[in-house]
């Protein structure tokens, strides 16, 4: 009867060129996958949420320091202020994305050997 089974299996499944003859894949489990991925939010969410919220902290501490006087205590007079951010976000903005496409390339696993 398990011949039977596997035989009614196989006709089911789509035509795949990969699968070589009498080779039986199982059908993809929507609940395990579902358990998978909601495993994978719970542990990478929260650590993402921290970490866009220190990259929004950082990026608004500029204008915190100007109201707080960092202008004076520096000495900046007229447009050095703006020069300033223009010298800080401009490399920070063509940095972000290729240090992400560095970091897909370096997982860390590479990194324990280090």
């Amino acid at each position: 009867m398990a011949e039977k089974e596997t035989a009614s299996h196989r006709e089911t499944l789509p035509s795949d060129p990969d699968l070589k003859e009498g080779q039986i894949t199982a059908p993809p489990d929507d609940a395990l996958e579902a358990r998978v991925v909601r495993k994978c939010d719970l542990h990478v969410v929260p650590i993402l949420t921290i970490l866009f919220l220190f990259a929004f902290l950082d990026r608004i501490n500029i204008g915190n320091a100007r109201l707080l006087g960092l202008e004076d205590e520096l000495g900046m007079e007229g447009h050095q202020y703006n020069i300033a951010l223009f010298v800080f976000f401009i490399p920070y903005i063509l940095f972000e994305v290729p240090s992400n496409m560095l970091l897909k390339m370096i997982r860390p696993s590479t990194c324990k050997e280090l």
